[in-house]
């Protein structure tokens, strides 16, 4: 068995151990609101119960609700949009597929599935088997990239070419009908006419969570990422019996829907993209084309953006004196900006704590310069939020730890409201919610004293219920649902944004 292999089966054996309770106790806490880097530590839900019923009495006559969002840009013409569903509709999803979740792990490990996923979305734990992690990591998605990487190259010797593909535009692309398709087969779901099948069941609750629209899974709940992993193991089945019946020998891993082929020869690796493109097709979605590539081996192996981080990594420095955190900084910006959308600023970011969470930064013994440090600091962050605005909350999150540290040595709290008053304005100008619920929210969980947030922020901006509820520091998202989705900034003090992102 090799080592991708042996990941699949560790991961289901793993899964497996879990009882469902806790399963569903996690994909309704933990899993119902996106990633922490999106959503500020006020965004969380409070005691969120699975019912022996669903909240949805009847399945035929589903209120039609809206899926709310909030999004950063990717590029000039592209956002990545998160959404979270009405609560009544999560839930009942999370019954049906706990009630059925045997059958569910049964689709996810086929053994007789060949292309093996490194995406489960639920936390598990080799060291703690049994128990899940209570938080979603963004850190975890490189991590667990890192991971495939390293085994695929570890059996890339007994192959000659890599296909390297991914999905086009996947989640908005997926077509709810598919969800039944996957679970039950086509045929098998088309003829439930009266919805007693729970993938017909569950095709609708999403359906209605998103009013009543057949094309996307909302990005960012754990169980949205669940629900893809159902769909795209089917698919990943089918391709790998029709590989296997022409005895071709391949191996395969995917994350999410990036997908990584090891094959013998340009023929195998364009008759494997071929029944990935057919089995795509049979739901609706299509291979990106532009992202397809055959490449002879060892090219395509290593990421070109980690490759060009490395020599720079400051991981293994134990304390980073400030010239040295200045320039880092500005290669990992280089390097973002000749590889756009990598994960390579998150990884500069995570490298400058211990393991503790303290700061590794080691600013100027003498007090003059020590203050000038930090103030350029606290400058040159902000910039590098220009270049993305995904990683604001890491900004925020160093820049909490300094003000922690320093603000009894220095007035840090004037020119830090300065900066974050003239971040406000500057979003709201450009229409950025993403960036005014974190800069609200930080403004309020620090103390900086800024109250006129009507006066700064318009009236088109403060719509968003997102931030409606930051601004007022109370809960406007999905108020009929009766479940507690937001505390207030002050109430979030118990651990720090470092603790939380890292």
């Amino acid at each position: 068995m090799n080592l991708i292999e042996k990941h699949i089966r560790k991961t289901e054996k793993l899964i497996r151990a879990i009882d469902n309770a806790t399963i569903a106790d996690w994909l309704l806490n933990e899993g119902y609101f996106p990633e922490q880097y999106v959503l500020p530590p006020t965004f969380r839900v409070d005691s969120f119960q699975l019912a022996d019923n669903p909240k949805n009495a009847n399945i035929d006559d589903l209120a039609r609700r809206e899926v709310l969002s909030i999004s950063y840009p990717k590029t000039l013409l592209t956002s990545r949009e998160f959404g979270i569903q009405h609560p009544s509709n999560y839930h009942d999803i999370v019954l049906n597929l706990i009630n059925n979740w045997d059958d569910i792990l049964n689709i996810l490990f086929n053994k007789k599935n060949k292309i093996y996923s490194y995406s489960f979305p639920i936390p598990i734990n080799a060291r703690d088997e049994g128990n899940l992690s209570p938080l979603r990591s963004g850190r975890m998605i490189y991590e667990w990239i890192a991971m495939a990487e390293k085994d695929l190259v570890a059996e890339a010797h007994r192959y000659n070419f890599i296909v390297r593909s991914d999905i086009t535009n996947y989640y908005n692309s997926v077509y709810t009908h598919g969800i039944a398709w996957a679970i039950h087969g086509q045929e098998e779901a088309f003829a439930d006419k009266e919805n007693n099948l729970f993938g017909n069941k569950i095709d609708r609750l999403v359906q209605y969570a998103n009013k009543g629209k057949t094309n996307g899974l909302p990005v960012g709940s754990a169980l949205s990422d669940l629900i893809s992993e159902i769909i795209l193991s089917v698919i990943d089945l089918n391709v790998s019996k029709k590989v296997d019946k022409d005895g071709i020998d391949f191996l395969a891993t995917r994350f999410k829907d990036d997908y990584r082929i090891l094959c013998h020869s340009k023929e195998q690796g364009e008759k494997i993209l071929k029944y990935l493109a057919d089995e795509l097709r049979q739901f609706n979605l299509a291979i990106n084309e532009n992202k397809t590539i055959i490449l002879d081996l060892p090219s395509g192996l290593y990421r070109h953006h980690d490759r060009a981080y490395h020599p720079f990594s400051l991981r293994a420095i134990e304390e980073i004196d400030f010239k040295t955190f200045e320039l880092t900084l500005l290669k990992a910006m280089d390097i973002h900006i000749e590889y756009p959308g990598t994960s390579i600023l998150e990884k500069f970011f995570s490298e400058l704590y211990r393991d503790n969470h303290d700061l590794k930064i080691k600013f100027s013994n003498e007090p003059n310069s020590r203050r000038k440090q930090i103030l350029k600091t606290l400058s040159i962050l902000m910039l590098l939020k220009r270049e993305s605005e995904k990683i604001l909350c890491h900004v925020l999150a160093v820049i909490e730890l300094i003000y922690i540290k320093y603000r009894k040595e220095f007035d840090l709290k004037s020119p830090l409201k300065e900066l974050v008053f003239s971040e406000i304005i500057k979003a709201s100008q450009k229409n950025s919610v993403f960036e005014l619920v974190w800069l609200v929210f930080y403004s309020r969980y620090i103390g900086l004293g800024i109250t006129n947030f009507s006066e700064i922020i318009s009236e088109k901006n403060l719509d968003n219920m997102f931030l409606k509820s930051m601004v007022t520091s109370q809960q406007k998202v999905f108020n009929d649902s009766e479940i507690t989705l937001f505390r207030k900034p002050k109430d979030c003090k118990d651990m720090t944004l470092a603790k939380r992102l890292v």
